[in-house]
């Protein structure tokens, strides 16, 4: 319920912002629709004719998409799909406002506009058709199916092919002048000649405004600004706007403070240094969140990962899952619970684990041995392993899967022999985000056991 009434908002505010803004223009005695209003039916009647069936079919199918709850798409993809609507509608918004009166449905012929070239149309010819295929894109992602996948291509042709035909009389229309602006202003975003500032500023662009919505989603589904990290979000847009800010002021020639070539280079060097290395370890990460667990091992160990008061933390609650998992399909093994109690915790994480295993799971108690008093995850692993016995003992590693790279090297460190990974799910849309902090604890692995 709670992604249809989202859905159902970002649909009220993109069509209010369209015919408040037709109420207001008709209150000064100007007619804002104009779609296949033409007396002469020629190409351009007839393409804006289709397209206008196209967005209202759209429309249609979206709606009913939306009431039968139609979704094939995972949680993270329909997280992109708010984003998208969210952007779509503000693109929206600022188009038709900057448009002012100028603003027209469909082809005016016989009526005198200004040419718009400033704000948000030095950027792009046409942001209001690309708030269009924005919030498009956005619900389609929120309720994908054949047939609003179907109906979302249809209209955004046609409101492509709506775009040709007004560039084509903006040409004959304003001549010269439209030419030049079409030299300075992409179709849909960007600005002039493609250039390697260009392109890093359009990626910095990016990267903030999804670092933004990204914060406010782990936010809303990490447990608020106790998460752990979370201000790292933060931290990356104000850097990528800053970026942005200095490539535009070097592109525009309006570069105040001007560093010396040799520390261009260097920040680049250390800089590309870094992306590469980030890049490595991430794909080590994801990698080792595929792996497949072995079967009949002799014991497996879930690591504790924090209670509200006696109840597991969601990504606790996985790594107990898996481990239930485990042990249904391999009867010969034993678990080891590990985790003592924290300062805000009712009972220990290893009796936490008992708990579910045994009254949620129906695990017998006779497989499950405690370790009660490990604080992180080098202890759950050196007291278990103390309880093992035998560094060859063939054992699992139950943790979330954007963890288990980092526990597996752990526990090799720490004399285990014989290890192999049982990685849980990893929890979207918040690991996003535990998977980029893990990199962090990667680099405090390696300065720990490594250097």
């Amino acid at each position: 319920m709670t992604y249809r009434l989202i859905a159902l908002f970002w649909l009220a505010v993109f069509y209010g912002i369209y015919f408040a803004k037709v109420l207001i223009q008709r209150r000064k005695g100007i007619v804002t629709n104009q779609i296949a209003k033409s007396k002469t039916h020629d190409k351009t009647y007839y393409v804006e004719s289709v397209m206008k069936i196209a967005t209202w079919l759209v429309l249609i199918v979206e709606l009913v998409s939306i009431a039968f709850n139609w979704v094939h798409l995972s949680l993270i993809w329909r997280i992109f799909g708010i984003y998208l609507c969210l952007v779509g509608n503000v693109i929206f918004f600022i188009s038709v406002r900057t448009m002012k009166d100028s603003w027209r449905a469909g082809v005016a012929k016989d009526i005198k506009r200004n040419l718009v070239t400033e704000g948000i149309y030095q950027y792009s010819r046409n942001p209001a058709f690309l708030g269009f295929d924005l919030v498009y894109a956005g619900i389609l992602l929120m309720f994908f199916n054949p047939f609003l996948l179907l109906a979302t291509l249809f209209a955004v042709v046609m409101l492509h092919l709506q775009i040709l035909q007004e560039e084509e009389y903006l040409t004959e229309r304003f001549g010269d002048e439209y030419k030049e602006y079409k030299a300075k202003a992409h179709r849909y975003a960007g600005f002039g000649k493609l250039t390697f500032d260009k392109v890093l500023l359009y990626i910095y662009f990016v990267l903030g405004i999804w670092s933004v919505l990204y914060f406010f989603t782990c936010l809303a589904y990490g447990g608020g600004p106790k998460l752990s990290w979370v201000w790292l979000w933060v931290l990356i847009a104000v850097f990528s706007f800053a970026r942005v800010w200095m490539l535009k002021a070097r592109i525009d020639g309006r570069e105040k403070i001007k560093l010396p070539t040799v520390l261009k280079w260097i920040y680049r060097i250390v800089f590309t240094i870094c992306l590469v290395i980030f890049v490595f370890v991430e794909g080590r990460i994801i990698g080792a969140m595929t792996a497949t667990p072995k079967e009949n091992l002799d014991y497996i160990i879930v690591l504790g990962a924090g209670l509200n008061g006696t109840e597991p933390s969601n990504p606790f609650k996985v790594r107990i899952e898996k481990a239930a998992q485990y042990l249904k399909a391999n009867e010969n093994t034993i678990v080891i619970a590990s985790g003592g109690q924290g300062r805000h915790e009712s009972i220990s994480e290893a009796e936490a684990v008992r708990r579910k295993l045994t009254q949620q799971y129906g695990i017998d108690e006779s497989r499950i041995i405690l370790e009660e008093k490990s604080r992180d995850t080098e202890q759950n692993l050196k007291y278990s392993l103390g309880i093992i016995g035998d560094t060859r003992a063939s054992v699992g590693i139950v943790t979330n899967g954007f963890h288990e790279l980092r526990a597996m090297s752990i526990a090799q460190k720490v004399g285990y022999k014989n290890v192999h990974s049982v990685p849980g799910k990893t929890l979207m849309p918040v690991g996003i985000h535990y998977t980029v902090r893990e990199f962090f604890g990667m680099v405090e692995y390696f300065i720990k056991y490594v250097i």
